[in-house]
């Protein structure tokens, strides 16, 4: 921009406002007559009003423009526009130092505002622009590149109420492309891809209140195959116990109802129970034997399609085995009789014995004979199940009648109140046979 030269001046104090009812008290041009030195000006809007320097009739040089209520702009003008280094003040104690263009805040400059926003970095036509720093009135802090008054490029945002915390890329205020991304306090931790300010892509997520971790793609802020049910089925395949479980079903509930077993065409009863019926091949078949561990079984995890996840390790089971029985009492009511796992009494007498008292002083002390468990605890491993390994710890108790037994597995994960990617399981119950050896 030409800026004029200065010229000789004169002093005027014009006492009453003009035609435009505005007024002047200051330097003007002898040569021109305009406004030129030093003046103070009183703006027809009452609002305004300026006092500074003067070039050509236009604000220019060093000056100050105060605002009706208190609020105020002073530092450098150029040709009647806001353009330089200056300080801008607003009534409610707001307040910006920095560098200007045509009355917009552009370029370096600090931002101080009412709500305890602070920012200090680049600005571009009165918004955050380039890099900068930025602490929030509600307490984020953000550190980085901007775009359009938004969070832009590479960048740090921590954000203490929401015990979260990102760094990574953003695209016009949102996480966007590679990032981690610390949640519950730094509990949760996710490293990998993220689209318009979600889990998107591919990723590993570790959650240390679950103990779950999982890595793979993800979708719409969760894992693209996400646990959706539990799964049983022989180590050494994929296949599963659960489809020719469903046929066992109908003789357990003979079993719980005390149906007999039909009559020959004579009326008699079969002098030994009839072998089970046969289930139709859809699959494996899960059968124990009593006094005999349970066979190697794996535990999985199946996606709403029953395919088998490996993506996801650490989440929490509980194994159990029980018997249906209805209650002597009352015989709607259903009892569950839990098995005692690993136990290595040989006789029901024993079980029903109460504790030994400690053997005399001196006297010989016996072996203690393994009691068993009713519940058994472990977690998805790395292999991405977890396996019975046919050891006595899964013992079926040599005293057990055989019958038609239930295994139940259920999720006992730990998750968080909120902000969880994951969700708990149903329990998954099949019956199975328990033969005699």
């Amino acid at each position: 921009m030409t800026v004029p030269a200065a010229t000789s001046t004169i002093r005027l104090s014009q006492r009453e406002a003009n035609h435009a009812r505005s007024r002047y008290e200051g330097e003007v041009s002898i040569s021109t007559g305009q406004r030129e030195g030093k003046g103070k000006f009183f703006y027809a809007n009452p609002y305004f009003a300026y006092e500074g320097d003067w070039l050509a009739g236009k604000k220019h040089g060093q000056g100050r423009l105060s605002f009706d209520g208190g609020g105020f702009y002073e530092g450098e003008f150029e040709a009647g526009e806001i353009t330089g280094q200056g300080i801008q003040e607003w009534q409610d104690g707001s307040k910006y130092v920095g560098q200007f263009l045509l009355g917009l805040k552009h370029g370096e400059g600090t931002w101080q505002k009412a709500d305890g926003t602070h920012y200090v970095g680049g600005f571009q036509q009165g918004r955050y622009s380039g890099q900068g720093k930025l602490t929030a009135g509600n307490g984020d802090r953000y550190t980085g590149g901007f775009e359009a008054h938004k969070y832009h490029g590479d960048g740090s945002l921590d954000q203490p109420k929401q015990d979260m915390s990102y760094q990574g890329q953003f695209q016009l205020g949102l996480r966007h492309g590679e990032g981690t991304l610390h949640e519950l306090g730094g509990a949760a931790v996710y490293l990998g891809q993220f689209q318009s300010g979600i889990k998107h892509g591919q990723g590993k997520a570790v959650d240390e209140v679950a103990g779950i971790s999982y890595e793979g793609a993800w979708l719409e802020d969760r894992p693209a195959k996400f646990a959706a049910a539990w799964d049983l089925g022989p180590a050494e395949s994929q296949e599963s116990f659960v489809p020719a479980s469903e046929f066992v079903r109908e003789e357990a509930a003979n079993q719980l109802n005390g149906v007999e077993p039909a009559k020959d065409k004579k009326g008699k009863k079969p002098a030994k129970s009839p072998s089970p019926e046969p289930v139709p091949d859809v699959g494996p078949v899960l059968k124990g034997t009593r006094g005999q561990p349970l066979p190697e079984i794996a535990v999985r995890l199946t996606d709403a399609e029953k395919a088998v996840i490996t993506a996801e390790v650490g989440r929490q089971l509980r194994i159990s085995v029980y018997k249906e029985e209805k209650s002597p009492e009352d015989p709607e009511e259903i009892i569950r009789n839990p098995v005692k796992l690993g136990d290595q009494r040989k006789t029901e007498d024993e079980v029903a014995q109460p504790p030994q008292e400690s053997a005399e002083e001196g006297a010989e002390t016996p072996e203690p004979i393994c009691e068993g468990s009713e519940v058994l605890d472990a977690a998805i491993g790395d292999e991405g199940h977890f396996l019975l390994d046919g050891s006595e710890t899964w013992l079926l108790p040599v005293y057990l009648q055989p019958a038609i037994y239930f295994i139940k597995v259920e999720d006992v994960t730990v998750l968080p109140e909120k902000g969880s990617s994951w969700a708990r399981m149903e329990p998954l119950e099949i019956p199975f046979r328990v033969a005699d050896p």
